[in-house]
């Protein structure tokens, strides 16, 4: 039996590191995962903008986690393709992990509520360490679009809003920085500062919230100022994306702030939705 599943990438509004509670937003960059059931191994084929990946942790572990929950052993092949890039706070293994999930969901014939599926991939990303949190704020932006806010150590989606599709640059710099990298560092002292941005999103203001955000975790992990002042400059809302090192500008003018961004990194055009 086979199975096929998609899921999105996300920018981030609130970074849930500091207080375990956080939000995102949905963004049109996708990976798509076509699994195939046999009776015994794992095989993976997994393409992320055109570049084969070989770290199968994350497969390994939706694996089982499905296999636990449904107290049935089987073998798989997948086929993963992605157009997010991996380790740049784009929300790669959510979306992963989302897809994974969706894709065996079918393939096994099961009937599991969204909010249950996307739980089960973050159950996987735990497993596999590719997230501090748990990312749940960031699997459901991807799995359901729009503004999804989180309460991650509880796993309670808080709020969920329609956002109109606006266009968003992302920058992605040439530096990447795996999650795991991070597990040392004290966020908590952030929180403060955090929490105060997050009342805003709770509240409607996420724009403000997401400025806020990228200004305080950018300064923390010491990333080139100059992406986000010039981008404030041309009256871009603008944050840091997760743990970095990507930005992103919400703007309406998308081809000048991707031309002042050329510079720094990759450079692309998509939107909110």
């Amino acid at each position: 039996m086979r199975g096929l599943g998609r899921a999105s990438s996300a920018v981030t509004v609130i970074n849930a590191f500091a207080t375990g509670k956080g939000a995102a937003i949905g963004i049109d960059l996708w990976t798509e995962a076509e699994v195939k059931l046999k009776d015994s191994g794992i095989e993976a084929e997994i393409t992320v903008n055109g570049k084969r990946i070989h770290d199968l942790r994350l497969v390994n572990a939706i694996v089982d986690v499905f296999r636990e929950y449904t107290g049935e052993e089987f073998g798989l092949y997948v086929k993963v393709t992605s157009e997010i890039p991996i380790g740049k706070g784009l929300k790669s293994s959510s979306a992963a992990a989302n897809a994974l999930a969706s894709a065996l969901t079918n393939a096994l014939n099961l009937s599991i509520p969204d909010i249950k599926l996307v739980k089960l991939g973050v159950e996987a990303a735990k497993r596999a360490g590719v997230t501090i949190t748990g990312a749940f704020d960031d699997a459901c932006a991807s799995y359901f679009g729009g503004l999804c806010i989180t309460d991650n150590y509880k796993m309670e989606l808080l709020v969920r809003r329609e956002v109109e599709s606006l266009p968003v640059v992302v920058l992605v710099p040439r530096e990447t920085v795996l999650t795991e990298s991070l597990k040392e560092i004290d966020f908590t002292v952030l929180a403060p500062y955090v929490e105060e941005a997050f009342k805003l999103a709770l509240n409607g203001e996420w724009e403000k919230a997401l400025v806020i955000n990228g200004l305080v975790y950018s300064a923390f992990l010491g990333y080139n100022p100059k992406p986000i002042s010039e981008a404030l400059r041309l009256g871009c809302i603008v944050g840091l994306s997760g743990k970095g090192p990507a930005m992103f500008g919400i703007t309406e003018d998308p081809e000048n702030l991707a031309e002042v961004w050329n510079r720094y990194g990759e450079v692309i055009v998509t939107e909110l939705r």
